[in-house]
């Protein structure tokens, strides 16, 4: 009877999960035309589906749980790096017929991706997260947020008229129950993976972000359907989202300790390797059917990777 009651609670919370991802693709798919897919998809997506990770990792870090915080803050990168954009692109192609091209606004996201991958590499050879990268990560940031706005007002703001409010319920109404039910969700596969006795630092780097990314995939896979246009946006909210975990989520733990990356070398080589492998697909804003088929495979040599290092 416990166990029924633990299955019926974990497909409510993943029902909550997946309402949660409809509001945030059509508020999106709608603001949209308000704010352009720059703001949409990297600042206001990319911030909402990043917030369980963001969580989670503060979270860790005040438990002093500072391998789990790392996990938890890469993993995603490799997960919708790969996976995510491979799973994209192949749905994309399914259902439109032609191979997915990005928006023209994704050149600043492609920008700020290429910095970030220069600091993540920096930090290796310095060999520690600490309050110095910690801040040298957040300031990246900080000034990716700042561009994004400042290029936005000097193209003349809004592109459309009318109102906001519609788009700004949807998005407020799937950002609530986001923050709400995903960190309930993130705690029930980390007990289901406790069942199967999956290795710790697999479950932080693995495990633990394909729940804390599921609405981001999920809200992906709707854009898709929903548009044309929605499989670019899908693809700026990835980026933007994971340019913060980069630096907003790597900055956190670098703020709460010296964290020396000696012991988790596998882990942050294969999110530096994400970074790099979606620079190198993504550079000529088109996304073919041969290259998101690629990306799941090296999804699945990555996983099993970090299980047998």
């Amino acid at each position: 009877m416990k166990m029924l009651l633990f299955w019926l609670e974990f497909v409510g919370i993943f029902i909550a999960i997946f309402i949660s991802a409809e509001l945030l693709a059509k508020g999106a798919d709608e603001l949209e035309d308000f704010l352009g897919q720059g703001i949409t998809g990297g600042i206001i997506l990319g911030f909402l589906t990043a917030l369980p990770e963001t969580i989670f990792v503060i979270i860790a870090s005040l438990e002093g749980s500072f391998d789990i915080a790392l996990g938890s803050a890469i993993g995603g990168n490799v997960l919708l790096f790969t996976l995510g954009i491979g799973l994209v692109g192949v749905l994309y192609a399914l259902k439109w017929k032609t191979p997915l091209q990005i928006s023209s606004e994704y050149s600043v996201e492609n920008i700020f991706l290429i910095l970030t991958t220069i600091a993540m590499l920096l930090i290796l050879i310095y060999g520690k997260l600490d309050i110095i990268s910690g801040l040298l990560l957040i300031l990246i940031y900080i000034i990716y947020v700042v561009y994004r706005v400042v290029k936005f007002r000097g193209e003349g703001g809004r592109t459309k008229g009318g109102s906001l409010a519609k788009p700004i319920m949807f998005i407020m109404a799937g950002g609530v129950l986001l923050v709400v039910f995903s960190h309930y969700f993130v705690e029930y596969i980390s007990e289901i993976a406790t069942m199967l006795n999956v290795p710790a630092i697999w479950l932080s780097l693995i495990i633990a972000p394909i729940a804390g990314e599921l609405e981001e995939k999920i809200s992906a896979f709707r854009l898709v359907q929903m548009s044309k246009d929605g499989g670019s946006l899908s693809i700026l909210s990835f980026v933007g989202s994971k340019i913060e975990n980069a630096t907003i989520l790597l900055g956190i733990i670098g703020l709460f300790t010296d964290y020396e990356l000696q012991s988790a070398l596998p882990e942050y080589i294969s999110a530096l390797a994400a970074n790099i492998i979606a620079l190198y697909v993504l550079f000529d804003k088109r996304l073919k059917i041969i290259e998101s088929t690629i990306l799941i495979g090296v999804y699945v040599v990555i996983v099993i990777f970090s299980f047998y290092l």
